[in-house]
């Protein structure tokens, strides 16, 4: 006999997309425009439907393709770190993060922040999977305090993005 509701958490289990944090290497690195990467992270979402969508349509899915609490909440937190994001809609953006370059397989975003720091979002389509790395280059001294505040639930929230997008 099982017990009440361990069959369900199973299931859940096995239907959750694999998402595991991956070692920043040099070809994401040279994706970057910053000058000097001081705080680099990356998760790779598995899926063999990587081909199926362009870097950009995966981004577009990654940040701007959720319910709308999950979008306010993205929003508060950018809202936090100071980052200054252009209105939703807006030319050459991804939910408000400017294009900072568009390649074949990736896209890479940016945006400033008013506490001291530029933040980019690099998203890479590969044979493995989907890839969201960011990149972090501090302007001001106390931007990193900032930063290392933020850092635990940054990395939850990649996570969750791209188990999302996997789904849609």
């Amino acid at each position: 006999m099982t017990r009440f509701g361990a069959s369900e958490k199973h299931a859940d289990a096995e239907r959750r997309p694999r998402v595991d944090a991956v070692a920043v290497d040099s070809g994401m690195l040279a994706s970057s425009t910053l000058s000097e990467i001081e705080h680099s992270d990356a998760h790779l979402l598995y899926t063999d439907r990587a081909a199926d969508r362009s870097a950009e349509q995966w981004t577009r899915a990654i940040l701007e393709e959720v319910p709308a609490e999950v979008r306010a909440m993205l929003e508060r937190a950018w809202g936090i770190i100071g980052l200054r994001l252009a209105p939703t809609g807006t030319a050459h953006t991804v939910a408000g993060w400017s294009v900072a370059r568009v390649g074949a397989d990736h896209i890479l975003l940016q945006a400033e922040s008013t506490l001291g720091f530029t933040g980019q979002l690099l998203v890479r389509c590969g044979e493995k999977g989907v890839l969201l790395a960011t990149f972090v280059q501090f302007h001001d001294p106390g931007a990193s305090t900032v930063w290392e505040r933020a850092l635990p639930a940054h990395l939850g929230v990649v996570r969750s993005l791209l188990e999302g997008a996997a789904f849609r």
